[in-house]
This record gives C-alpha cells, sequence and structure tokens, in this order.
C-alpha cells in the first residue's frame, strides 16, 4: 500500500455515501475516493492510500481536511502552464499584448478548474459573431443580451441563477462597459460573481471597476478603440490557443460597418441575416440557433431574402422622410424612425439608421439621427469621427445638459443612443423647460445639431 499526498482545489465530485472527487494542484488533476463530503471549490489536503477497487488502482482518502484558501495560487498556475501562442508581431492591437494573455491564462484555467462559466453576448451580428468565435474554444453557458446595458435587474437575476455555483465567472461580450451600467455591475461583484468584459464601446470609469479583467481597445490608450469590434478581438484571443476564428471576424466587422478589414457581400449577407434572427429571438436564447442559421442553406436564404425585402419596404418610407442640413463641416442627416419602425419588428430602429447611413454616407463629414418619442440613435462616419465629432461625446453632453428627460445612453466613436424617459417621470421638470411642453425629441435635435455644428 502506497501513502500519498495532495493539496489543491476540489473541482468536481459526484456520488452519494462514497463520493468521487476531482482535485486540481496547479499542474495535475487527480481523483480519490471519501466518504465525507465536500463543495467544489474548496481547499482541501488529502492523504490518500492507493489500493486495487473495482478493478483498477483508486486513491482512498484517509484523512481529509479544509486548508486555507489557495485558489488564486492554483489557478495562477494552471494558467502559467497554458502553452499560447503570441500575437503577431505586425498586428495592430501588439500593445493590447499582455492583456490579451492575461484573458487567454483566465480562461484556460477556469475551464480546467470546473467553473461555472457564462457568456452573455449582445444580440446583434459583432456581439454573436463574438460568441460563435469563443465557443470554439471555451466551454461555457451562453445566452443573448438584446440590451446594450446590464442593469440592476439583470445582476439581480443572474446572482439568483448563478451565485449558488463554484466561482461564477461571467463573460460580458459587446456590451456592458458604458456608466449606465455600472450598478448592475457593482451589484454582481457583490453577489460573488467574477466579471470579465470583452467589448469595444468605451468604458466608463465606474464600471471598469467590477471588472476582474477587461479586453478593450481603449484601455490601451486607442483613441479609435470602437473601429476593433468585439469578433475581431474574439478571433485574436482565438488565435492565441491556435484555434481558426473561420472568418467569424470578418462578419462581425460588417455588422458594425468597420473597415479594418475587407468585406465580401457574402459577410455582409451573413451579418444582415444574424441581424435579422436576433431581432426575433428572445432574451437568453443560446448560440446554437446562430450555428444553425448559417449552415442550413435553406433557412439562411429564407432569412435574407425575406430580410431585404423588409428592407426595401423600409427604404421606401424613408426616401421622403430624411432632412438635412449642410454647414462648412459636415452634413447632418435626421429622420422620424416611428413612421418607420415597428417593435419587435425587423429593422430595428438601429438598423433602419444604419440604413439612412449607407443610403447618405460620401467623402464628407456625415452624421445621421434617428429620432423617436423614447430614443435617439446616431451614426457617424470616419471623416466626421477623426474630426472629432463623436457620437459618445454627443450621448456625454446631452446626459450632463438634459439629466431630467434622459434615462439612459450609450455607444461608441460611430454610433450610439439616447433612451428618453417617458414623459411622466419629467412632466414636472417641464416647469424649468417650457419649451419642451412640443416633444423632448424635437428639442433635443436642435440641440445636438447645435453641439454637432460647434466643432
Amino acid at each position: 500500500m502506497v501513502s500519498i499526498e495532495l493539496k489543491g482545489i476540489i473541482t468536481k465530485v459526484y456520488g452519494r455515501n462514497l463520493f468521487t472527487y476531482t482535485l486540481h494542484d496547479g499542474n495535475l488533476a487527480t481523483e480519490f475516493l471519501c466518504t465525507q463530503f465536500f463543495q467544489p471549490g474548496e481547499s482541501v489536503n488529502v492523504l490518500c492510500r492507493s489500493e486495487e477497487k473495482f478493478g483498477r488502482t483508486v486513491l482512498i482518502a484517509e484523512k481529509i481536511e479544509k486548508c486555507n484558501d489557495i485558489y488564486s495560487e492554483i489557478e495562477q498556475k494552471i494558467g502559467q502552464n497554458a502553452k499560447l501562442f503570441a500575437l503577431l508581431s505586425d498586428s495592430e492591437l501588439k500593445i493590447m499584448g499582455s492583456d490579451f494573455e492575461k484573458i487567454a491564462r483566465k480562461l484556460y484555467a477556469a475551464q480546467q478548474l470546473e467553473r461555472f462559466i457564462v457568456v452573455k453576448f449582445h444580440g446583434d451580428a459583432d456581439g454573436i459573431s463574438a460568441a460563435l468565435i469563443l465557443k470554439k474554444f471555451l466551454k461555457a453557458n451562453y445566452f443573448q443580451q438584446n440590451a446594450a446595458i446590464y442593469s440592476v435587474g439583470d445582476a439581480i437575476k443572474d446572482i439568483e441563477k448563478i451565485g449558488q455555483y463554484f466561482r461564477p465567472l461571467l463573460i460580458m461580450v459587446d456590451f456592458g462597459s458604458g456608466e449606465d451600467s455600472s450598478r448592475g455591475l457593482a451589484l454582481a461583484k457583490a453577489g460573488e460573481i467574477e466579471l470579465i468584459s470583452i467589448d469595444h464601446h468605451p468604458p466608463s470609469e465606474f464600471s471598469v471597476l467590477s471588472f476582474a479583467l477587461s479586453l478593450n481597445p481603449w484601455n490601451a490608450g486607442y483613441e479609435d478603440g470602437s473601429k476593433y469590434p468585439t469578433g475581431f478581438l474574439c478571433a485574436m484571443l482565438a488565435n492565441m490557443f491556435g484555434i481558426d476564428s473561420e472568418g467569424f471576424e470578418k462578419i462581425a466587422c460588417a455588422g458594425d460597418k468597420s473597415t479594418i478589414l475587407s468585406i465580401s457581400n457574402e459577410e455582409k449577407n451573413k451579418a444582415l441575416v444574424l441581424d435579422f434572427a436576433a431581432t426575433y429571438s428572445g432574451f437568453g436564447n443560446g448560440i446554437d440557433f446562430y450555428l444553425q442559421v448559417l449552415s442550413k442553406n435553406e433557412l439562411f436564404n429564407s432569412m435574407l431574402m425575406q430580410a431585404n425585402v423588409k428592407l426595401e419596404e423600409a427604404d421606401r418610407i424613408l426616401k421622403n422622410n430624411i432632412k438635412s442640413r449642410s454647414t462648412q463641416n459636415i452634413e447632418i442627416f435626421w429622420f422620424n424612425l416611428d413612421s418607420v419602425a415597428e417593435k419587435k419588428e425587423f429593422p430595428n430602429k438601429g438598423k433602419i439608421t444604419g440604413r439612412v447611413f449607407d443610403l447618405v454616407n460620401s467623402n464628407k463629414p456625415v452624421a445621421v439621427i434617428g429620432i423617436s418619442k423614447k430614443t435617439l440613435i446616431f451614426r457617424f462616419n470616419d471623416i466626421a469621427v477623426s474630426k472629432g465629432i463623436r457620437t459618445d461625446e454627443i450621448i456625454k453632453q446631452m446626459k450632463n445638459n438634459f439629466s431630467d428627460f434622459i434615462e439612459n445612453g450609450g455607444g461608441h466613436a460611430y454610433a450610439a443612443a439616447l433612451r428618453i424617459k417617458d414623459p411622466t417621470t419629467y412632466s414636472n421638470c417641464l416647469l424649468k423647460f417650457p419649451k419642451f411642453q412640443e416633444g423632448f425629441e424635437n428639442i433635443a435635435l436642435e440641440e445636438i445639431i447645435k453641439i454637432i455644428t460647434a466643432y
């Protein structure tokens, strides 16, 4: 009989009366049997004897006891053992190499330690493409997040559903970086859910406090971090594990109208179909559905045809609806979203604004504003952004100037949105701003045009 001493983290347990445990010491995962019960995630010292049982050699615990928490030590050791490929030296994001490496090692260790991992991805072509890439190397539970904001309600639901598991890890993909998510993020962190962000939207100084790790070009000092879609970031992360992203990053670029990669019509069609499907998919939808959509030709072609028909119908309404104003510095276009968009139908308000942007974009600075009773949506072109005319800055100024009327808002340099409060909630404020009696959205448009033309 041989005695063996083990020290590590319990990652798995099953059985009744006689339990089978898996313990990881940072280098190796080992199974042993024990009649005492311990929870996954607990740090233990074990003295085992080896003997023949069930036709094989097994380890049986003679003595087992909890020890001081050594999770961080074990996690670091496992992470350092991950065999990763370096980012390409000519990569535009090579200065983010340490950020990519930290996330990669964290994810590798989380899987080795059997942590409960949830990936929430934004429900658009970029967020979906990013999640499809992650799924190639990350075993997790994947859920669609239709809102760009991580609310207090989202956090409470997550604490209730996943807070009970061993060191739950929530990875937020293509959403949740803005200030409007900060309270929800702080609550999830307080509920002992570890948070990782993979995003290209400008991060709030308050939101980043809740992230254990964040992969975001803005954190690395890129002045134009928004042009690197989240799908592109996930493709680079996959490459570190030697995984082929199979072109999903190009679909992400097509969906977010990023010009960092050359995009084919096929990739544009795939992005369109993903956006179409996501419009009708409910909150919490998984990722496998989108793989099915992309892989079944008849289903894909049917969705593509219906999406194009819907866009053509929207175009006919929009043509007589677009208004414009030209200045020396920029061309501004605006239109009424409520005359075109239908609730929970494709194209949604963001897609319609993008459609108008495609129709009017030129080699001059261009700003497009979609207006509705509840929302203002912005799309600016590269030339406008290069001159410092950024949608996220417009959002910031409007939120500061009219906080009584604005519920929330966020986005990045090229695209953003403001959500207007229900008029019943700001009726008292009309005493301070009587001109808003005719509708806040109309006065807001004039204020936005003033801000844009002042650049």
